[in-house]
Parts: structure tokens; C-alpha cells; sequence
């Protein structure tokens, strides 16, 4: 998960999913369905107003989200992963196709505990490799760092996977849903070891009046200090919080 080293209706461009439709026709009402422009990325972000309580929304923009996205991926590429079939593949695939033609972005900060970030895109995640990554035998993984100012720390990552939330009317055939907290334990070269708690959320979605949309949610909490023996971390929301706003995230896209 990208945020852990720092978590949608489809339209041919974002200023078509924003554009009115006009119908000059004198004496003619034109009817719901063609008078509703289709809703773009843009329209189906969270709004501030539904950020959980102590976040604020904070600036960042597509190019910004790609662009550190793909930092962390390069400088995950020389790290050694255990099991190796756990090396997650999903975010890089991703973030190749963001543009700012195809996605929004909405993130948030809480001071010092958490970090918000929601992406809703038009470009499809991998739900299956999100889940092969993170679940079963991939659950537990080991991740040895070789390069960089961490070369030589050992991450140590537990994922549990989060019962999915109950969405209206339930999910169409091929949309998927996966949910899951991250406990990070990483051991510094020098034996400090810092401690942290992440959640993530990903959905993919197809819906008659939007097709293809991705719905991408992750809320990273700070690390604690290098000490010995490891300090508490903090989450940075509560899992059930977590559950609903994810629930709300996906409500805002196939609510009509």
C-alpha cells in the first residue's frame, strides 16, 4: 500500500462530466435521464463535509498523487519481499493510467495521526492481485529494504482483512470490495523500531449510468519514534469509522 510509505463515473473527459447539456427545443421538456449530464470523478469524491470528525481536507492534485506514488514504487523495486509472490503489483499498474482526465483526488490530515487520501478513477485497480497480496498466505510479509537512507531496516507487515460494508442493494456481477488494516513494524539497522497502522479500501464498480469506475480509499496513521522496546501506535481512525466511510465513499457513486 503506496500511503504506507508516504488507500468515478466514467466520461470520455473530465470537462464532459461537468458540462450541462442544453436543449433549446421550445415547448419541450426534456425528460430526467437527458437533461442529467453524466457525473464525472470529480463529482463523486467524498465532500469535506463527510470527512470523519479532526480531518481537514489538505491540497493534492493527480500529478501530485501519481508522482509520489510512483517514488515509493521505484524505491520499493530493490527491496526484498518474503514470500516473494507477495510483492504487490496493483498500485504500479494503476498509476500508470491516472491522468487528471480520469481521476479525483480528495485528501485530508488529522495534525499529526493520519493521513486521508480517496482516488476515484475511471482506470481499473486489480482487486484479484490486492487480494492475493494481502490475504491467506500473503497476510504476514517480510520486507527487506537495500538501498536508501533505510537500507538495511526489516518491515514486518500484518494485513487482516475487514468485513465488507453493507452496500445498498448489494454488488452487481463482476464489481468487487476489499477492506484491510496494515500493522507495520519496521526494525531499523541501528535496532529502533517504529510501529504504524494503515487501513485501505478498494472497490471496483460498473454501473449502467457511470461504467468502470475504481473507488480507491486509504487512511495512514504516523509512525511512532524509533524506540526500544517498539512504543503503541496510534490508529489513525477507527476500523468500524473506516468501514462506514468507505461504505459512504461507495454509496456516493452508485447512488443515482
Amino acid at each position: 500500500m503506496l500511503t504506507l510509505l508516504g488507500r468515478r463515473r466514467s466520461s470520455a473527459a473530465l470537462a464532459v462530466s461537468v458540462a450541462a447539456v442544453a436543449l433549446g427545443v421550445a415547448g419541450c421538456a426534456a425528460g430526467p435521464e437527458a437533461a442529467q449530464a453524466p457525473r464525472g470523478p470529480a463529482d463523486l469524491v467524498l465532500s469535506a463535509s463527510q470527512l470523519p470528525p479532526g480531518y481537514t481536507s489538505a491540497p493534492l492534485s493527480v500529478s501530485d498523487l501519481v508522482a509520489g506514488n510512483q517514488a515509493a514504487i521505484d524505491a520499493s523495486r530493490s527491496a526484498r519481499v518474503a514470500p516473494e509472490y507477495c510483492r504487490p503489483t496493483s498500485d504500479e499498474a494503476l498509476n500508470k493510467q491516472l491522468t487528471a482526465d480520469n481521476s479525483a483526488v480528495l485528501a485530508a490530515r488529522d495534525g499529526a495521526t493520519g493521513t486521508l487520501v480517496e482516488l476515484v478513477t475511471t482506470a481499473p485497480r486489480d482487486i484479484d492481485a490486492d487480494r492475493l497480496t494481502t490475504t491467506g498466505r500473503c497476510s504476514r510479509t517480510t520486507t527487506e529494504i537495500t538501498t536508501g537512507h533505510l537500507s538495511g531496516s526489516r518491515v514486518l507487515t500484518v494485513y487482516t482483512e475487514l468485513p465488507q460494508p453493507d452496500i445498498d442493494g448489494g454488488l452487481l456481477p463482476g464489481e468487487q470490495l476489499l477492506l484491510t488494516r496494515s500493522d507495520v513494524t519496521t526494525t531499523l539497522s541501528d535496532g529502533g523500531v517504529r510501529r504504524q497502522v494503515g487501513f485501505a479500501g478498494y472497490a471496483v464498480l460498473d454501473r449502467p449510468e457511470s461504467g468502470p469506475v475504481t473507488v480507491q480509499l486509504t487512511v495512514s496513521g504516523a509512525p511512532t519514534r524509533a524506540t526500544t522496546p517498539p512504543t503503541t501506535p496510534v490508529e489513525p481512525i477507527d476500523p468500524t469509522a473506516f468501514s462506514a466511510l468507505f461504505d459512504a465513499a461507495v454509496e456516493r457513486v452508485i447512488t443515482p
